[in-house]
């Protein structure tokens, strides 16, 4: 009986600490169709939004760009608001809202996951190799599929300049 309990308790601490994750969560898979993730998520946040962006504004984009909010999205330990970016129907791009408190403690956490950040310019801190960013104005977290990883290092060296 005590091991059945040891087994309960670390599936309880194991889902804990799943949602302590910095990582991007798994459950937004870039690539995926918008109709998929938003099926995923319904039982995950509360969709407040989903609107067309045009002029489109998204480098992957060649026929729609749209962006799904969702409030009270578990990310980090806490509810969240999180903004999904679509291109052509597709999961491009992750906005995740944090707080000013968070940012040094998600920079360290990032760095200690990939290393040391690719970028850190004007308010931004780019781990560019794993798709991750940390940006202070407004506060959010930052996480972008492969294919526009080349897009925001282009970026990222022009603003450099």
């Amino acid at each position: 009986m005590r091991s059945y309990y040891f087994i309960v308790i670390l599936l309880l601490l194991s889902g804990a600490l799943a949602s302590q994750s910095i990582t991007k969560p798994e459950i937004l898979k870039f690539g995926d169709t918008k109709s998929n993730i938003m099926m995923a998520l319904n039982e995950d946040c509360k969709i407040v939004g989903d609107v067309k962006i045009d002029p489109i504004k998204i480098p992957t984009a060649k026929k729609s760009q749209s962006q799904v909010d969702c409030e009270r999205f578990q990310y980090a330990g806490k509810k969240r608001k999180i903004e999904l970016i679509f291109a052509d129907g597709i999961l491009d791009m992750v906005w995740i809202l944090t707080e000013a408190e968070e940012e040094d403690s998600l920079i360290a956490g990032f760095t200690k996951l990939y290393g040391k950040p690719t970028h850190v310019k004007d308010g931004v801190t780019f781990f560019l190799n794993d798709g991750v960013g940390v940006r202070n104005t407004p506060h959010e977290v930052l996480f972008i599929s492969d294919r526009l990883k080349t897009h925001y290092k282009m970026w990222l060296e022009q603003a450099g300049q």
